[in-house]
This record gives C-alpha cells, structure tokens and sequence, in this order.
C-alpha cells in the first residue's frame, strides 16, 4: 500500500518582510526623526549620526545595512525593527523616500550583507 503525505511548505506573506526561508536575525535601530514614514520593505542605510534613514539605489555611494520589517512613522516613533540578516520577499523591497521598487543592483548589494531577495 502506498503512503501520500506532505512533507512540508514553504510559503511567503503576511505582513512583514522577512520569510521563514533562512532564520531571520533581527533588530530594532533608530530612524532619523521627522524623516517620513518607512514602509515595509524599505532598504536603510545609517546617515552620519548612526540613524537610519532610506537607502537611495545606484546613486548612493553609502551601503544598505537593513530592511524595515513593520512600517514606522518616524514623526512618532524612534526606532524601527528591522531584518538584519536572512531572507526577504523580493516584492516587498523598495528604495529612497518614495519607495520606488528595487532594482537587481540594489538586490546584489543586499545579499552582500546576508539578507536574500526570495
């Protein structure tokens, strides 16, 4: 007699931007203040004092350090959690202030952080 069975799944959504793909490290790290509000999914840098402010693409010679994993509103909140190192829905990654989508560039420079664009 033969057996079926489901040996496991693996599946991307809700409302973050991390997957269960590889284990997620994350963090919470200060944002600049009054600087707009961060969807989930943006691309960070650190801007001179150590806050986290958006990663702007090709064009910015500073390197992206984390994805914003739940939106913050930096007019009300300090800080913002965010994935540090693991795996990423591709569709939720964005760049600069108006979250244009990221580009294959930007998905390379993440990688060489240790966070994957699944």
């Amino acid at each position: 007699m033969a057996i079926k069975g489901n040996i496991g799944t693996i599946s991307a959504g809700g409302d973050r931007a991390h997957t269960d793909h590889h284990p997620a490290v994350t963090g919470s790290r200060s944002v600049k203040a009054d600087n707009g509000e961060y969807p989930i999914g943006l691309i960070v840098k650190e801007d001179e004092n150590g806050d986290l402010v958006p990663y702007l693409g090709d064009a910015d010679t500073d390197a992206p350090v984390a994805v914003i994993d739940e939106p913050v509103d930096t007019a009300v909140e300090t800080a913002a959690f965010t994935l540090e190192h693991g795996t990423v829905r591709g569709s939720t990654l964005k760049i600069g202030a108006a979250g244009d989508p990221a580009t294959a560039a930007d998905i390379k420079k993440l990688a060489t952080i240790g966070i994957y664009a699944v």
